[in-house]
């Protein structure tokens, strides 16, 4: 029964899976046991190309925030780059099971990233968050992403190419960088996201995305 529940909820997944909060927490409760072999095989890296980007702009000892940090892949790529203060937040209690098993976390929580976060107002040098944004009800989540960085740290984030444009990311932030919230330091061209799933292949790209957080 929970490998046809896995089944189903891959091919749902592989499609954009569901933005409301419950539905989210239990579709990933239910995926986190094979996650990670799935997504590997379906030649995922956003994981590792997003630290490899932080790296660049932030240094190795600074305080990172891993948002939806699922099973724990951005937090061994951060690890792997050099990191060790390292901050995990996720919606799915099986997910962070998986996660807090591998000792790569100084903290873990669980929470809705969709409400407000566990954390003080410029706490973190940096915020990671790869292949979470396809599953938020809205762009304003970025506002609150920004609260909890310092001046002067950075955003780094994927976004589906599609669905940054559908949910209206990029036009949250133009108006974020007209406010002088953040500014653009980073977004590459559209990139393989999973190449060896036959519903993203070359249809559905991925954008890398680098914002540093502005002195107000």
């Amino acid at each position: 029964m929970q490998n046809n529940q896995q089944a189903k909820f891959l091919a749902k997944w592989s499609k954009g899976g569901s933005s409301e909060s419950s539905e989210v927490e239990k579709e990933y409760d239910t995926l986190a046991p094979v996650y990670e072999d799935k997504i590997l095989n379906w030649q995922y890296a956003c994981h590792q190309v997003a630290a490899e980007r932080m790296a660049k702009f932030v240094a190795t000892d600074g305080k990172i925030l891993d948002l939806g940090c699922g099973t724990g892949l951005a937090g061994q790529a951060l690890r792997e780059q050099g990191y060790q203060t390292i901050i995990g937040v996720d919606i799915s209690g099986k997910s962070l099971d998986i996660a807090r098993d591998k000792d790569i976390y100084t903290a873990l929580y669980k929470a809705d990233i969709q409400q407000e976060l566990p954390f003080q107002d410029n706490e973190f040098d940096g915020i990671i968050c790869t292949a979470v944004l396809t599953n938020m009800e809205t762009s304003n989540v970025l506002y609150e992403f920004c609260r909890v960085v310092k001046p002067g740290g950075y955003l780094v984030f994927t976004n589906r190419e599609d669905i940054h444009y559908q949910k209206k990311f990029d036009v949250t932030l133009q108006k974020m960088e007209s406010e002088g919230i953040l500014k653009q330091a980073y977004l590459s061209p559209p990139q393989p996201y999973l190449p060896h799933n036959h519903d993203y292949a070359d249809k559905i790209k991925v954008l890398y995305c680098v914002y540093s957080i502005s002195n107000l």
